[in-house]
């Protein structure tokens, strides 16, 4: 037992040491934007020598890139989105959507840092595949949970569903970078419907109820 604490001790200051590097480069990104992110300043806010930042970190680009993951941490610690329950409600996903601030600095750094990921050796590259992977098998379960609720199309595929709506907000925010008269909100929202089904089956629902008068 004593063998695998002293294993363990080295590991978990490691982790925090990490995460308190990672956590200072949020901040400055949070405060100034990416641009003002230095080895220097990073080094000064954790409380570390630039050397020890560069040994976790070996670029600016990864300390980036682990503001980006840390943000995500934060954010699935105060969602539900991993419950086995979890149930996508549309009005909680406008709403979500509606108070995000997409010309946040963290937005720009995360787009910013997609178009990275078209050079293949890049740390953004793991980064936005990880990240990818998980939304996608979040959405397919929200989405299929729909389905069985019989919300949304049953013949559709959950997993395509969830890919292109994936992708629709991807392009929204892109967009609303450009133009923010867009209401990313309400597209999204009306973009899921369509790509499963929703609008179809409400209106097969009220074609078969007694009311329709047919």
């Amino acid at each position: 037992m004593t063998t695998v604490a002293r294993k363990r001790g080295p590991y978990a200051r490691t982790t925090q040491r990490r995460e308190e590097i990672a956590r200072a480069v949020l901040e400055v990104v949070e405060e100034a934007g990416h641009d003002s992110v230095t080895i220097a300043m990073v080094a000064e806010r954790s409380g570390v020598a630039e050397a020890t930042v560069l040994y976790h970190f070996p670029s600016r680009d990864h300390l980036l890139v682990a503001a980006l993951e840390l943000s995500d941490q934060d954010a699935v610690a105060v969602s539900h989105a991993d419950d086995e329950d979890a149930a996508l409600s549309l009005e909680e996903l406008r709403a979500a959507v509606s108070s995000f601030e997409f010309g946040g600095r963290l937005t720009r750094l995360a787009l910013l840092l997609k178009g990275q990921t078209a050079t293949p050796d890049h740390p953004a590259v793991a980064y936005f595949a990880a990240r990818s992977a998980r939304q996608i098998a979040i959405f397919t379960k929200l989405v299929a949970r729909r389905q069985r609720d019989g919300l949304a199309h049953p013949g559709l595929d959950a997993r395509q569903v969830a890919i292109q709506l994936i992708a629709t907000w991807d392009g929204l925010t892109a967009l609303w970078l450009v133009d923010p008269a867009i209401d990313v909100a309400d597209l999204l929202v009306d973009a899921y419907r369509r790509l499963a089904g929703e609008n179809v089956v409400e209106a097969r629902a009220l074609v078969a109820s007694s009311d329709f008068g047919l």
